[in-house]
């Protein structure tokens, strides 16, 4: 709108003017494509450490991705420095994890190749974990991870 005005005449503060007149209009918010929210998941609060966990890559840092992976129940943090992240990679590396800490009742993580394929699938069902994933564009879904990614960034 404010490119069109332009176009055929311009003022001083014509943008800010413009974004006034907008705002103001009844007919124009009424007429304003706003995207769907989408209702943030709110997890239940684990009863017991492992009982949930929520894995995520953060990077690169130093040339390395990091993956991470958050207890629910405590905040605890493991961090995995890789220049890959494969199905498999992560799958070795959860292996480990799981050795170390137990095997968690849930996963949490987003629609990254590597944590949807079939592999890493078969893997998590195989081990009797629930997987579940963090809505598309939406990575609130998976708050605990992603609020150790930000910390890294």
């Amino acid at each position: 709108m404010k490119l069109l005005a332009r176009s055929f005449i311009y003022w001083k503060n014509i943008d800010r003017d413009i974004e006034n007149m907008v705002h103001s209009c009844r007919t124009c918010r009424l007429q304003q494509n706003e995207p769907a929210k989408v209702p943030t998941h709110h997890w239940e609060s684990p009863a017991e450490p492992w009982q949930r966990i929520h894995i995520d890559f953060a990077g690169p840092v130093a040339g390395y991705q990091l993956l991470i992976v958050v207890d629910a129940y405590s905040k605890w943090v493991e961090v995995f420095p890789t220049k890959t992240t494969t199905s498999q990679w992560c799958i070795n590396k959860l292996e480990d994890v799981f050795a170390t800490f137990g095997i968690p009742q849930i996963l949490i993580s987003d629609n990254g190749r590597q944590f949807t394929s079939a592999e890493f699938e078969t893997f998590l069902k195989n081990a009797g974990v629930v997987h579940r994933t963090s809505s598309p564009y939406h990575p609130a879904t998976n708050g605990q991870a992603e609020r150790f990614v930000q910390t890294i960034k």
